[in-house]
């Protein structure tokens, strides 16, 4: 009995024993769990608490962002980084002389929002305990940003560079006096590649306001648009014309001088094409045009410029004969004294024009003058490409439409007096052909035209004045002394 009580006296004192140290170990567990909880939920407060904010140590081109909300930080970089980005400039150098684009010329903007957004998130989605270690030890991180600019500012700069720095090409000229040709030849001429420019210029800019930005670009040598080489393949007169003009109507002559003076020396280059309008310009008294008979409609009256009609359809006749057809080209409403029908060529300044392609492959010269009292024109160019072919244009009379008679009463004339104040010409209908000849024997025959001319009635003034004396008056009828010599049509 006694060893039983024993037993269980110890087993009493071993249980008690086991509880005090369970206790033990619950407390020191509890402790343990609280306090990691409380350091867990410290950490936890301190990353939280940056949550918001940029982590320490993250710079956007060496300002500091750390510790501060995003919008502390766009406005940091809005009132600092912009300045200091205004300030750069990119040195371009161009052969031994240097210009500067300062960016301030070109309008920067950075995008504030995105790179502190970027700032911002950088290390957020690390673990908890890594957070920790750069809240409290910071981190060397550079953000970098986007810069805008005017894009348009960077072409213009590009421009005046090459305006300082290029040197003109001068095209090769030719002169021709007589049967005397003179080239004087071109000048090569320098500039910068503007494309290129603006393309170096775009790489080298960086928002950096400590990194220095430079570009090289070398000038260029560019030919002109006529050279030497090209001029030296006019090597004579490949159709000549000439039109004859009475020297009575000082007006008239001084107009033909002037409109023949401003084609002469034209020189047309493969595919460029001439305008009659555009060269003579025009034709008003302040650019020294004389008033002169011109046709409006079906009446003869005064007006500037009257006589350039003979000019064109001169011009029209030398160039067809020298195998170049027209891409305008219209004959006048009635016929003209200079030309035959269907061998003119009218103008009027605004809707009616002479014009021609040179559809060789080397350039033409027309040469112009007045001779005496003809119009001479001459087309230079290759003569060798002419293969031996001459070319002539013709006409042919299809239809004849006889002019009429009109009376008009005067009072101011005896009675039985006819006077013809205007004189009338037929109608026609007419074609022009372009003749090939080839060793003097005609080879070819191109339709170029078929056009119709109006009939203009002769105009009698018939007296009505009554005699006072009975007396048989004796018909008496007088023609101008002139007759109309070209067209202006009515607008």
């Amino acid at each position: 009995m006694s060893n039983e009580k024993a037993n269980e006296s110890k087993l009493k004192k071993t249980i008690l024993k086991n509880k005090k140290l369970i206790i033990i170990i619950s407390t020191i567990i509890v402790l343990i769990a609280g306090v990691t909880f409380g350091y867990f939920i410290n950490i936890k407060n301190k990353v939280d608490s940056w949550e918001n904010k940029i982590y320490p140590g993250v710079q956007a081109y060496g300002i500091d962002l750390g510790g501060k909300t995003k919008e502390e930080a766009v406005n940091i970089l809005n009132e600092q980084l912009i300045p200091l980005i205004g300030n750069k400039v990119i040195t371009i150098t161009v052969g031994e002389k240097t210009f500067e684009l300062k960016y301030s010329d070109i309008n920067p903007s950075v995008s504030a929002d995105e790179t502190v957004e970027e700032a911002l998130n950088y290390g957020k989605d690390n673990k908890m305990f890594k957070k920790k270690k750069i809240i409290e030890n910071g981190i060397d991180y550079k953000v970098d940003t986007i810069l805008s600019y005017d894009e348009e500012k960077v072409k213009e700069f590009a421009n005046s560079v090459n305006e300082q720095v290029k040197v003109d090409a001068i095209d090769a000229k030719i002169s021709i006096s007589g049967s005397n040709v003179s080239i004087t030849p071109e000048v090569t001429g320098k500039h910068i590649d503007i494309e290129d420019l603006c393309n170096k210029i775009k790489e080298s800019i960086d928002p950096n306001p400590e990194k220095v930005e430079t570009a090289t670009v070398d000038l260029q040598d560019y030919s002109p648009s006529i050279t030497s080489a090209d001029l030296s393949k006019i090597t004579g007169v490949m159709s000549s014309y000439s039109s004859t003009f009475g020297t009575s109507d000082t007006g008239r002559v001084e107009n033909l001088r002037i409109s023949t003076g401003y084609i002469n020396g034209t020189l047309l280059m493969p595919g460029e094409e001439f305008s009659y309008n555009n060269t003579i310009g025009p034709t008003t008294p302040e650019r020294g045009y004389k008033e002169a008979n011109t046709y409006v409609g079906s009446k003869i009256v005064p007006g500037y410029g009257g006589g350039v009609c003979q000019v064109s359809s001169a011009l029209y006749r030398a160039v067809i004969q020298a195998n170049i057809r027209s891409t305008e080209r219209r004959n006048h409403s009635m016929t003209v004294s200079y030309a035959k029908p269907g061998l003119d060529a009218t103008v009027a300044a605004g809707y009616i024009d002479y014009k021609f392609v040179n559809t060789y492959d080397f350039p033409i010269y027309i040469q112009g003058y007045l001779s005496g009292n003809k119009v001479v024109f001459n087309v230079w160019g290759n003569k060798e490409a002419m293969g031996g072919k001459t070319y002539e244009l013709v006409n042919e009379i299809l239809e004849t439409y006889t002019y009429g008679t009109e009376e008009v009463q005067d009072s101011t004339l005896p009675e039985g007096t006819r006077i013809v104040t205007s004189s009338g010409a037929n109608g026609y209908k007419a074609s022009g052909y372009l003749i090939t000849y080839e060793n003097g024997v005609q080879v070819n025959k191109e339709l170029i035209s078929t056009d119709v001319y109006s009939t203009r009635n002769q105009v009698v003034s018939v007296g009505t004045k009554k005699v006072e004396a009975p007396v048989t008056p004796t018909p008496e009828e007088t023609t101008p002394t002139e007759s109309p010599t070209e067209e202006v049509p009515a607008a």
